[in-house]
Formats: C-alpha cells, sequence, structure tokens
C-alpha cells in the first residue's frame, strides 16, 4: 500500500460537507439551505518555534493569539516540512513537497548536482499540480494573499496563476523588515515586492512588514463593493520572526534585560511551563544541548549582552506579529464577519539556528559592507542580525534540532483553528496532522469541492477538529526526505535517520518527544516496517536519497562563533 493515498474528489468532500454539516452542492439551485460559507482566514508566521507562544510555554505575551487558540482548538502533533519553500509548496498544493517540485529550497538544490534535473527538486511547480486556492476562487470566493510567496518567479507560479485575486508579495524567501528592501542573499541584494502581478519600485518610507501585510489584508477586505457578498479566503504570510532582527524603534527595548540569565534558564523554565499546560509528559527528559554549543556562562560579558539582545528582538518580532494579529481580529468583530471566519495560524517550520553572519551560506563577506552590523544598531533599519542556535534550542523546546532537521523541534509547530461556528472552545488536538492536510480541511469546511483534475494526498481534519471525542487518527503515517534527512511518523512512533550512527532511530514520541530514548534494538519489527513504509513513500514521490546531509550545516557538530556583533 502506497504511503499516501489520492482522497480529495468533488464527490468525496461533498460526502464529508454533507455528513458535517447537512450542506448542498456548491452553486446548486437550492436556495434555502440554512449552512452559510464561512470566510477563511489562513495566517502563516516565518520561523516559528514550538514553544514561541503563550499558550504553548512561552514568556512572550501573545493575547491575541491566545485568545484564537482558547476560542478553538490547540494542535499539538502538527508537521511542517523543515524549511520554508517546500513547507509552502504543501500548504499551497496540499501534496508532498517532491510533487511540487520543492524537495528542498532551490538554491540548495542548484548547488548539489545530483538534483540537478530531478523533477522532485526543480524549483518549479509542474504543470499537473495546482493549487487549492484555485479551486476557492472557482467557488465564487474572493481571495487574496500579502506577505511572502517563496514559490519561485516563473510566471507560472505568482499568487495570481495560483488562484489569488489580489495579491500583494515578497517573491523572496527573506528580506530587511524595512524600506531599505535589502534583499535575503548576496544574490538578491535587493527585495522583489510585487502588487497584483506589477513590480514595487519603492516601499513606503514607513514599510514595516507586519503592521504593512495587516494593512494590506484590511484594505482588500474594505475594499470590496458593497454588494459583493461573496465569502473571502486571504492568505497573510507573515515574514516575522525570520531574520533578519528587526522591530520597529517603540519595540526595541520592550524585552529589555528579559533574557539576560541565557539559554539554558530560559529553555528549562518553558519546559516546565509545557508541562503544566499538559503539552509534554510530566516525566519528560529535554535533549541535552549539543556539547559543540557550549555554556552561556562560557561566554564573555559582552557576547553574553550581544546574545540576549537577539533574543529580546526575536520576541519582540513575536509580540508585534500578534498585536498585528489582534488588529485584524478586532476588524473582522467590528465588521461582523469574526463569528463565520475560519481562521488558521500556523508556522512554516521551526526557529533558525544556521546562522548566516558565522559564514554559513557564504553569506558573511556582504553582511558588513552593507549593513551596521554594531551592538547598538541591532534591530534597527540596516541591520540585519540573525537569530543563534543557543536561541534556537530554547524556541524549538522542549524538543530537539531546529530548521532544516528532522528532529521534532525543526517540524514540529504551533497550530491553531479557530471558528466559533464549528468548532468548540478550548480543544486540544493531539492527532496526527501534516501541513498538506490544511488544503483539503478547508475545502470541506468552506463546502469548496475539487474540480476533476485537481487531487491532493493530504486528509481533512474536519471530523477530529469538530467532534470532541472524536479519536480517529487523521492519517496513518506521515514520511518526510528533506536535505538528505529522512523520518516517518505513525500513532506515537517516530523513525529517524540519524547520520552520525549511519542507521535508523526509533522513539516514542508521546512518552518521549525530546527524542533520547532510541528503541530500534527493542521493538526491531516496528522499526523495519516503519523502514519499508520510508521506501514506499521515497518510490512514490520521487525522493532522491542522498549519500550525505546538505544542510546549511551538520547538526550538531558545529562550533558556534560570536563574532557577529562589534562593540
Amino acid at each position: 500500500m502506497n504511503l499516501y493515498q489520492r482522497l480529495v474528489s468533488r464527490a468525496m468532500l461533498l460526502t464529508v460537507c454533507a455528513a458535517l454539516f447537512g450542506c448542498s452542492e456548491p452553486n446548486s439551485d437550492n436556495s434555502t439551505a440554512s449552512w452559510v460559507k464561512p470566510n477563511v482566514l489562513l495566517i502563516v508566521a516565518d520561523d516559528l518555534g514550538y514553544s514561541d507562544l503563550g499558550i504553548y510555554g512561552s514568556e512572550i505575551p501573545t493575547p491575541n493569539i491566545d485568545a484564537l487558540a482558547r476560542s478553538g482548538a490547540l494542535l499539538t502533533n502538527f508537521y511542517a516540512n523543515a524549511t520554508c519553500a517546500p513547507s509552502r509548496s504543501m500548504l499551497l498544493s496540499g501534496m508532498d513537497s517532491h510533487q511540487v517540485g520543492f524537495g528542498i529550497n532551490p538554491s540548495a538544490a542548484n548547488r548539489l548536482p545530483v538534483l540537478r534535473g530531478q523533477p522532485g527538486y526543480s524549483g518549479n511547480w509542474p504543470d499537473n499540480i495546482n493549487s487549492f486556492v484555485n479551486q476557492f476562487s472557482d467557488s465564487n470566493y474572493y481571495t487574496f494573499m500579502t506577505g511572502k510567496w517563496h514559490q519561485g518567479s516563473a510566471a507560472e507560479a505568482t499568487p495570481q496563476a495560483r488562484g489569488f485575486q489580489k495579491a500583494f508579495y515578497l517573491q523572496e524567501g527573506g528580506a530587511s523588515h524595512f524600506a531599505d528592501a535589502a534583499g535575503q542573499t548576496s544574490a538578491a541584494a535587493v527585495a522583489s515586492y510585487f502588487d497584483n502581478g506589477e513590480p514595487v519600485a519603492a516601499l513606503p518610507d514607513d514599510f514595516y512588514s507586519s503592521e504593512f501585510y495587516v494593512n494590506k489584508v484590511i484594505n482588500y477586505l474594505d475594499d470590496r463593493e458593497s454588494e459583493d457578498a461573496r465569502p473571502f479566503f486571504g492568505y497573510l504570510a507573515f515574514t516575522a520572526p525570520h531574520w533578519p532582527l528587526q522591530v520597529p524603534t517603540g519595540w526595541l527595548d520592550r524585552f529589555s534585560g528579559a533574557y539576560d540569565e541565557g539559554w539554558e534558564i530560559i529553555r528549562e523554565r518553558r519546559t516546565e511551563s509545557a508541562k503544566r499546560l499538559g503539552l509534554i509528559p510530566q516525566d519528560f527528559t529535554a535533549a541535552p544541548l549539543p556539547s559543540a554549543l557550549g555554556s552561556w556562562n562560557d561566554l564573555s560579558s559582552a557576547e553574553r549582552r550581544a546574545e540576549a539582545r537577539r533574543m529580546e528582538l526575536y520576541a519582540a518580532m513575536i509580540a508585534f506579529m500578534d498585536d498585528q494579529i489582534g488588529r485584524l481580529v478586532a476588524h473582522l468583530k467590528a465588521t461582523g464577519q469574526y463569528d463565520n471566519t475560519l481562521i488558521v495560524f500556523l508556522s512554516d517550520n521551526g526557529p533558525e539556528g544556521n546562522n548566516i553572519e558565522f559564514g554559513l551560506a557564504d553569506n558573511q563577506s556582504w553582511l558588513p559592507e552593507r549593513f551596521d552590523q554594531s551592538y547598538d544598531n541591532m534591530g534597527r533599519v540596516n541591520s540585519y542580525v540573525t537569530f543563534s542556535r543557543g536561541w534556537a534550542h530554547v524556541s524549538a523546546g522542549p524538543l530537539s534540532q531546529y530548521k532544516s532537521f528532522l528532529g521534532e523541534g525543526g517540524v514540529r509547530v504551533p497550530a491553531i483553528f479557530s471558528y466559533p461556528a464549528r468548532i468548540e472552545s478550548n480543544r486540544k488536538m493531539q492527532s496526527l496532522m501534516s501541513i498538506m492536510d490544511i488544503a483539503p480541511t478547508l475545502m470541506a469546511f468552506s463546502e469548496v469541492a475539487s474540480s476533476p483534475n485537481f487531487e491532493m494526498q493530504g486528509q481533512s481534519a474536519t471530523a477530529q477538529l469538530t467532534a470532541v471525542d472524536n479519536t480517529n487518527a487523521i492519517r496513518p503515517h506521515l514520511a518526510m526526505e528533506t536535505y538528505g534527512n529522512k523520518a516517518v511518523w505513525s500513532d506515537n512512533f517516530k523513525l529517524l535517520w540519524n547520520w552520525q550512527s549511519g542507521d535508523w532511530q526509533l522513539f516514542d514520541i508521546q512518552q518521549d518527544p525530546g527524542e533520547t530514548n532510541d528503541l530500534s534494538v527493542t521493538s526491531s519489527a516496528l522499526r523495519d516496517t516503519l523502514v519499508d513504509t520510508f521506501n514506499d513513500y521515497a518510490q512514490t514521490n520521487g525522493v532522491v536519497i542522498l549519500e550525505e546531509e546538505v544542510g546549511y550545516a551538520r547538526y550538531p557538530d558545529q562550533v558556534e562563533a560570536f563574532s557577529g556583533i562589534s562593540p
């Protein structure tokens, strides 16, 4: 049996809708149907870690996102891909990233001869794969997006080609959050912004990404003609808290001194908070920090000062993003749209621990040439400071590893569903769910049928989200490959490839989410079954099995250097 089933056809979606809501076929002549299609607002944070929200145990105040979680369902076992572009391809298509040509970030694939010419790594959507947003647009939804796109630059890969009627977007994977328009890498000295397909010559002087993107969403909602009664589908793709760490002037010192105690202490506090919230077992054992990282107390006073500042800025970016989400929710309430709006919030992957300031991605040469990297300028315009490995372990904590890797901290991310009309409040959903399950779930909730040529590997989670006592699994298993890393999740267990040992490890991640107790020897039969599951997945999705790990850096044999900030 193949790993994934192609589940979502027009007939199946309508059957799900009828069973759940008693709804009628879209665009039918049945004018007596009482069910009203919901608005849908999909919000994605960029590089937000599992423990970075208050509702997940963070000390960072996120009252607005927390309120969304309390109004609906908090997901505790939701998985994205390990990096940005692959995750977003899965989100928008409902397919495995290799099916969409994003088995790895395209820039990395171009550097690997073994991946060149392989369809699963092309960085271009194939003709037979479409976005689920097209289905919403075809079902008479008003569709729009704002924020990070990161799905290529080809004409057939633009938001307009993928179902969005209006779009303001950043084409690349990252950029300055201010109007200086600096790009993510030396190859993109100027970031590429587009407004409804037209290049943006200059950003407003007061541009700050999180605020501007929310302003755009509100404008898109308000610009509808008064007689336009169509429901909306909106995609708000923040670039926060992705580096560079930058915040508006009034937020620069919001968390001054909050992180002077260092990453070990903050990580432990978040772990204890997660236990109190019931997110991890009471006897949870965290994975030890890599020895190469060193201790906070081993840093000089100047190094500790700079490192604490990084986390202050990161926390401020998250808190400011939360503030903007609160502003958007308030607008929905003021305009009478909130109660019938399905709001989904998630992160695209775990936090960034691969620090470009310290020589990764060949970026160290251009940073000091273009930016003021002094301590006093951290977080301001013309500063390009990144997150660091020690704090990434806090952000991902209490889980192991971070972005680019398939340890739980790299791929298990916060996710929230809020829909007052259908989802009961204060729900905690523990079912295994993938980012590619978002598309069929939103389509089923919205009574959006798929066109005959549209297929998805994702599976709808509507039953699990709406039935309090429903314990049926959304999917029997999930497999993933990226940057040469490999993993399979099934029930409470996870199979993970270990590059150091050159073999598979097996963990009970319900009891051991820190991945500290390898069961591969004592549970060899299960191990072998899941190996077969991975091989089946790889064959089905055109995965190229790499002979080595090819992420930004290898984990955890990395020696951190704290030389990126000048006094």
